[in-house]
């Protein structure tokens, strides 16, 4: 079962920011191409795969009602797949909304000059948003829905974990047959990179100091028998028993959970690092006007609610009640909640990734 978010928790923040020399090296995956266009069309680039449908269904097809208007779901890319086509392009990418940015790139993007910056004078909803999420970002997106890297393990195999060190320290955990049954990911997904510090801080160090890490991660390494990169690609070793213990965002968790995967989520008594999603507008959109409208739809309470039960993901804005029990016990949903949150430093960790990316590589080679 979850532990509710209220008892004990001290998240922590998962922006990361994918600094320029990263976005810069992703391989961009082939365009995206738009047939027609009218001046009452928007193309928004957001989620694929399972969770296609779920933005379709709670967000887009509800904007196409309210406006009148036509949009063209573009579900391709990563957060650094996609800002890394608006770099490319200079800031024209071929959609108007980029839905699914995380910090990290909202921070180079207002750097770079290749987003539309956002005020309430454009986007009204957006004086509703967490306090956090003024600090998080510059004024260029909306931070509208959050989520933490919880620990995820199966039920059926181990006792639930209770620390960090569980997972990080499995010789000394109270599941001794891990052995094989941990899944790591690599540092490009940003998932690796908030489970690295964790790791630091529970020996002590942090962003500023990850020797910590590295050495729970010699520790840990005849332990994993999977590593993957994406999300998604852990999911089938989830499915078959492969693996027991891991950390995994928490809609991904929920929505998996909640199909049958008989796995339980936690959080550590360390608390998480939190993350949010952010929708921005390059500076080359070509129907801009529309696309802050999209932007103020998507943090309408109503939009808001049916995106975060269906995407089983925290809300971008504080001020929506009567959320059904089972939701407020593993989501944010107060500003206590929300202050617990620990949000890392997202320009500091984008300077230093690549470097711990090559120490994760001679460690795990």
């Amino acid at each position: 079962m979850t532990k509710p978010i209220n008892s004990g928790l001290s998240l922590s923040r998962r922006n990361f920011l994918a600094g320029a020399a990263t976005v810069g090296a992703v391989t961009l995956s082939k365009p995206f191409i738009i047939s027609a266009r009218s001046a009452d069309t928007l193309v928004v680039n957001s989620q694929g795969g399972e969770f296609q449908p779920i933005i379709e269904e709670t967000v887009i097809k509800p904007f196409e009602k309210k406006f009148g208007v036509q949009v063209i779901h573009d579900p391709t890319g990563s957060a650094s797949q996609d800002y890394a086509k608006i770099r490319a392009a200079r800031g024209a990418p071929g959609f108007d909304v980029a839905h699914n940015l995380t910090p990290p790139e909202v921070i180079l993007g207002a750097k770079e000059k290749m987003l539309e910056p956002v005020t309430e004078r454009e986007v009204p909803n957006l004086k509703y948003i967490w306090p956090q999420g003024q600090k998080v970002i510059p004024g260029f997106g909306v931070p509208h829905t959050y989520m933490y890297c919880a620990l995820i393990y199966n039920k059926e195999k181990v006792k639930a974990p209770t620390s960090w060190a569980d997972y990080w320290d499995p010789a000394k955990s109270g599941n001794p047959d891990l052995k094989g049954h941990l899944i790591a990911f690599h540092p490009n997904n940003l998932l690796a990179v908030y489970a690295l510090l964790q790791a630091a801080e529970l020996g002590g160090g942090g962003a500023d100091n990850m020797e910590p890490a590295w050495e729970y991660l010699k520790k840990q390494k005849e332990y994993v028998g999977t590593v993957v990169t994406g999300s998604s690609e852990a999911v089938p070793y989830f499915e078959n028993g492969e693996v027991w213990l891991a950390p995994y965002w928490s809609p991904r968790s929920g929505y998996y959970i909640e199909r049958g995967m008989p796995f339980g989520m936690v959080i550590p008594t360390e608390g998480v690092n939190a993350l949010c999603d952010v929708a921005a507008i390059p500076v080359g959109a070509t129907n801009k006007k529309l696309a802050y409208e999209f932007l103020n739809f998507r943090l309408e309470k109503e939009t808001q609610r049916a995106f975060s039960l269906a995407y089983h993901s925290s809300p971008g804005r504080g001020d929506i009640e009567d959320w059904p029990a089972e939701f407020a016990a593993s989501q944010v949903v107060t500003q206590a909640q929300m202050d617990k949150l620990k949000f890392p430093d997202s320009a500091l960790i984008g300077e230093r990734r690549k470097d711990w990316t090559l120490r994760w590589q001679e460690i795990m080679a």
